[in-house]
Formats: C-alpha cells, structure tokens, sequence
C-alpha cells in the first residue's frame, strides 16, 4: 500500500503555516505542523514518507541540532530550511549535512514547490533503496553457514576452482 507523503512544518509562524499548507493541499498530499522540533520528534515515525520543512532558529532544539539529530540517529526524511536567518555558515553547515535546499523568507511559493518536490523525491528515492536492501539482508538471513562460507569467498574474488579446494 502506497501511503500519501507529508509534509512536516516545524515552525510557529502562522503565515508560512498558510502557504505550507495550500502548497501541500495543491499537490494532494498531507501537512502536518509542529512548533518545536522536540514535538516533531515524539510524533514522527520513520514508516511516514514525506519531507520537513524547517528554521534554523526554534524554540528549544534548533533546526540544526534537528537535522544531526536525524542525521544521527539514521532517519533519512529529506529536510528544507526556510528561513529569515540565512547566515552563511550556518546554510554551508546544513548543506553539508545533507539539507534539500536552504531557503529566505519570505519564500516564493514556486521555489517552495520546488524544494518540496525535490525533497519527496529523494524521500521516495531512499526509501525504494532501503526496501531494496532490506530484501537482500532477508535473503541473506536464509543462507546456511555453508553458503554464506561460499559467499564470503565469492565476494573476496576466488575463482570456483580456489573456493572448491578452500571447502
């Protein structure tokens, strides 16, 4: 079953909210919003497609300390910052850590639209790899010693001959 992706606010800015939100209901998918990061945190689970919306600045945890928390704790939900506090080490540092984009308030719906598609998109991109993987480490799961044995030597580039004589 396909879920509806969702976009996730976390921001208390009630305006934005507004824009958020008729962008998400134009695009027929979800919105959610939260005014502290730590809100965001307790509600989401890693089963819920979408992207986050996101300022540096918040109350308690900062948009930062958000995304190395996410980033920390291996949870892939892709993150756009929009913000009125656009300092130059503080966007270098969130796109080096991986933010979809980084943008200034106030924001142009079409560049909004944009960074929310890009963002689905990568969501939708990770998690098809993850289910991609995950089907592989069941698959490996099934192997018997022996065939992981044979495995092993296979990865570490023996020729069947070497594997037989190695067994």
């Amino acid at each position: 079953m396909h879920e509806t992706p969702t976009v996730f606010l976390i921001d208390s800015d009630p305006r934005f909210a507004l824009v958020v939100d008729m962008i998400a209901a134009q695009m027929k998918i979800n919105f959610k919003q939260f005014s502290a990061a730590e809100d965001f945190i307790a509600a989401y689970t890693r089963e819920s497609a979408g992207c986050i919306i996101t300022e540096f600045r918040l109350m308690g945890i900062s948009g930062i300390e958000l995304q190395n928390r996410l980033n920390t704790d291996q949870i892939g939900v892709p993150l756009i910052f929009a913000t009125a506090h656009a300092e130059t080490p503080v966007v270098v540092q969130a796109m080096k850590h991986g933010a979809v984009t980084v943008l200034e308030k106030p924001v142009s719906e079409l560049s909004l639209w944009d960074a929310v598609q890009h963002g689905l998109a990568r969501d939708q991109k990770v998690r098809q790899i993850d289910a991609k993987h995950s089907g592989v480490r069941k698959k490996l799961a099934k192997l018997t010693s022996k065939e992981r044995q044979v495995l092993e030597l296979i990865v570490q580039g023996n020729a069947n001959k070497t594997i037989a004589r190695t067994l």
